[in-house]
């Protein structure tokens, strides 16, 4: 699980630019502090200090003024990751667990489905251990019909 700190430092990487040379080179914290601090379009002001502290993880609860201006900093520059204030604050969803929620969704819209788990809420705890062992054998591959077998053409 990343933290503030980690995803505002991935953020600093993911802002670099090539230099004169052509190697990549983050924005420094104090030239962040004073852009965010020079920034018209809101009244939040922020040291560098603070931002180093946010960067090693020593403060960990901005207000969302500082939050938002942080972003907004970001969002001025070509970024691949994702820039607002959910992804600085929270975790991304993992790939595939949108599908694993609808398809979750779908199952329990049936109406048998919901059936069987409301009365299985109202069963004790051995019986529903007993319920999942016969659910267990039904779903055994093993005890699936077998199809027929062709008959041939000759």
């Amino acid at each position: 699980m990343a933290t503030l700190a980690e995803r505002l430092n991935a953020w600093f990487a993911d802002a670099a630019t090539p230099d004169a040379v052509g190697r990549l080179r983050e924005p420094t914290t104090s030239e962040v502090a004073k852009a965010i601090s020079a920034d018209p379009s809101h009244d939040v002001t922020i040291s560098r200090s603070y931002l180093t502290s946010l960067r090693n993880g020593s403060q960990t609860n901005p207000t969302m003024n500082v939050l938002s201006a942080i972003v907004r900093y970001f969002q001025s520059r070509d970024m691949s990751l994702p820039v607002s204030v959910s992804a600085l604050i929270s975790e991304p969803t993992p790939p595939g667990a949108r599908e694993e929620k609808e398809e979750r969704t779908e199952t329990l819209a049936d109406r048998q489905v919901r059936s069987i788990a409301m009365r299985a809420g109202r069963l004790t705890p051995e019986l529903r251990e007993h319920l999942l062992s016969i659910m267990d054998v039904l779903d055994d591959p093993r005890r699936a019909p077998k199809p027929a077998p062709e008959e041939d053409d000759r």
